[in-house]
């Protein structure tokens, strides 16, 4: 049997987010925030102010919650670069996580649901000497008006069994096999499984998965469960799926096709 490799490498990971992030934007680049997850700001000691200019009542915002914020970003010479309620749409993400700046990392955190402050963000807890393309100048000061619009206990990736997957083929969920060719000819597949690779021999993210992944899962909203070798590669992007978009029904394959067999499951021939 042929030793292969179960988890992405750094460059696959990187790719990923990266895709994952287009998935969820539709192409289009989104608020300027999230430029942090690829920019690679050192973070250093820094001051962040802020004012309350609307209290809130409800919930407060701890680390580990999915958040969503209303905003508008200006630079101190008034210049706007982002604004979300043009967009129609807040921003969300879970705090606590990494997904945006520093600075709103410290400023949301405490807030309570309908209260609005005033950030001031000093690029150490911003875009820092690099900038953000032809948007944030580099050592730009921030200026955000926040409001915190809701607050909620993000979903987590979910294990699942070989009773479990059986069961939800019955419901009608989507169940994606994401390994490579080779090992679906090797071991057969889990018949009515969609095969979609996500990574290459190399570990890094296969070309076509973006594509594929979404015209079977078309919204956040849609069940899906997916499977590998042993669990790690579906790990690996369940919890992206779920953490970085918003995906709120990921269950993978705990033990993947390997459990699967050792459970005596029956699998089908992969038909190239």
């Amino acid at each position: 049997m042929p030793a292969y490799q179960d988890r992405p490498n750094e460059k696959g990971l990187k790719t990923l987010i990266k895709i994952l992030h287009w998935i969820k934007t539709g192409g289009v680049l989104c608020a300027v925030l999230a430029a942090f997850l690829f920019l690679g700001v050192s973070v250093n000691a820094a001051n962040l102010s802020y004012e309350i200019v609307a209290e809130g009542n409800g919930k407060t915002a701890q680390q580990g919650m999915q958040v969503s914020v209303h905003y508008q970003g200006r630079l101190t010479d008034g210049r706007v670069f982002d604004d979300s309620q043009k967009r129609g749409e807040p921003i969300s993400f879970t705090l606590g996580s990494g997904q945006v700046i520093p600075g709103w990392e410290q400023g949301i955190e405490g807030m309570k649901v309908g209260e609005k402050r005033v950030l001031t963000i000093p690029p150490e807890l911003g875009y820092g000497a690099a900038g953000a393309g032809s948007v944030i100048p580099p050592h730009a000061i921030l200026i955000f008006d926040v409001e915190l619009v809701a607050v909620s206990i993000p979903p987590k990736l979910a294990d699942a069994s070989p009773a479990d997957l059986k069961a939800a083929q019955k419901k009608g969920v989507v169940v994606i096999d994401i390994r490579r060719a080779e090992e679906w000819l090797q071991t057969g597949i889990i018949e009515g499984t969609h095969t979609i690779t996500a990574f290459t021999q190399s570990g890094e993210l296969h070309p076509e998965f973006q594509a594929k992944f979404t015209a079977i899962v078309p919204t956040p909203d849609t069940p899906v469960m997916l499977y590998c070798r042993t669990g790690n590669r579906t790990g690996i992007i369940g919890n992206a799926l779920v953490s970085q978009l918003g995906y709120g029904d990921v269950t993978h394959l705990t033990d993947g096709i390997v459990g699967w067999l050792a459970a005596k499951s029956p699998v089908v021939p992969y038909q190239p």
